[in-house]
């Protein structure tokens, strides 16, 4: 009986040296996968895992730890303290931090800033990620000298740089949500010649900012804002492969030429365009690039099948797209009031000889209502498309009704043998 516990004890003992006498970057991974609590907990049940805890190059506050800590302060403050080496990655919720207590937070940067600090998260929303409950968190002076960043997401807070500050010049991703920039005209201009991904949502301010980044290769944009984004900021941004335009605004201040845009991005792969920039491209008489022969996915939001202007913009993205895969739709939740439009706008000898739907292979529409326009596009779509493998429609379970437009979408015409469809009601 000791014999076994003995033979026992010393499997475990092997099998804790064996982890032990790992490398130290694999400690640190094993740790980076684990919750604060969790690599705290390791590190004062083995005393070779100290060590390990207090140099672990990434450090993660999320939500979840901060909001169910109420001394939170002293707790972070605690692990940064006894911290040894450098400090790569750093993510907080500040949430849960009252403003009053906020210059804690600017100690925390500096101390982040002297320590090689390449990958920054602060975020000052709750939970879900879009309901305020602190005021906006002013970032430091040490934030816009910190020359090693490469990747910066920032929330709800206000970014005002120095005078002397011309960008992140090693910054490779910013994330931007509800943030509120305040550039003067010496601020304006910002060099990133690595930055590859930009996303701005729910931003004020952003439409003065001037960014050079020859290298940009992601954008993502959504306002709801009327004032105008500058987007010819970006025309020389020529390694272009993704690009999602949202608004939730009616109107802007001016029109954005986006025939001119397209001309500048030859190499987008993916694009994705909201109601306002739609209107745009149905109302402008200059003529659209030639062919845009490297896009893939075109995903279109909020969009209106009774709208004739949504449609006509369509077909003069569909007759330019020639290698497109992907079709999204992403309709409005409810169906729009107003006399529906019966005429359909996807017949005649034009749109049957298109030749431009030859390569799709996935057509989804969200939020699909059952509308008799739409289901005249979904009948051109099915006899024009001889590759086409899978098309998703999820139905609006308020204005459909499921049954009918399954058996008459079953009867269409189909240019594609293969073609699976896939209708599903969203109270399924």
């Amino acid at each position: 009986m000791i014999s076994s516990c003995f033979k026992k004890l010393k499997v475990e003992r092997d099998e804790l040296d064996r982890l032990t006498d790992l490398p130290i970057n694999v400690k640190h991974q094993i740790q980076e996968h684990l919750s604060v609590e969790e690599a705290a907990r390791m590190s004062v049940l083995s005393r070779p895992w100290k060590h390990i805890w207090v140099s672990i190059p990434k450090l993660v506050f999320s939500a979840d730890f901060c909001h169910n800590k109420p001394l939170i302060i002293d707790v972070i403050n605690t692990i940064l303290l006894q911290h040894c080496g450098a400090i790569k990655t750093f993510l907080i919720n500040i949430s849960s931090i009252p403003s009053s207590q906020h210059s804690v937070i600017d100690e925390w940067l500096l101390l982040l800033s002297r320590n090689g600090i390449m990958d920054l998260t602060l975020e000052n929303l709750d939970k879900d990620r879009l309901i305020l409950n602190n005021a906006p968190y002013k970032l430091p002076s040490c934030l816009y000298g910190i020359n090693k960043l490469e990747s910066l997401r920032l929330s709800n807070c206000i970014f005002r740089p120095t005078c002397s500050f011309t960008g992140f010049h090693m910054l490779k991703n910013l994330s931007l949500l509800k943030v509120v920039l305040h550039l003067d005209v010496a601020t304006s201009f910002l060099w990133m010649p690595d930055l590859v991904f930009l996303q701005v949502k729910l931003c004020i301010g952003f439409p003065n900012s001037k960014i050079y980044a020859p290298k940009l290769s992601q954008i993502l944009f959504f306002t709801n804002r009327t004032k105008t984004l500058e987007l010819g900021h970006y025309m020389d941004c020529r390694m272009l492969k993704t690009v999602i335009l949202a608004s939730s605004g009616t109107n802007q201040d001016k029109p954005i030429n986006m025939t001119y845009l397209l001309k500048c991005w030859p190499e987008v792969r993916n694009f994705g365009l909201h109601t306002y920039y739609l209107k745009s491209v149905a109302t402008e008489a200059e003529r659209f690039p030639t062919y845009l022969n490297n896009l893939r996915t075109l995903l279109l939001f909020e969009f209106d099948f009774n709208d004739v202007d949504h449609i006509f913009a369509l077909l003069r993205m569909l007759r330019i797209s020639p290698n497109l895969d992907n079709l999204v739709f992403r309709l409005s939740s409810k169906k729009k009031g107003g006399i529906e439009v019966n005429v359909n706008h996807f017949e005649g000898p034009a749109y049957r000889t298109l030749g431009l739907l030859h390569k799709l292979q996935r057509l989804i529409i969200k939020n699909f209502h059952g509308s008799t326009t739409e289901m005249f596009f979904v009948r051109f779509i099915f006899a024009s498309a001889p590759l086409l493998l899978k098309t998703v429609l999820s139905e609006d379970a308020e204005s459909v009704h499921e049954s009918k437009s399954s058996k008459e979408l079953m009867g269409f015409p189909r240019a594609s043998p293969k073609l699976q469809i896939d209708v599903n009601n969203k109270k399924n």
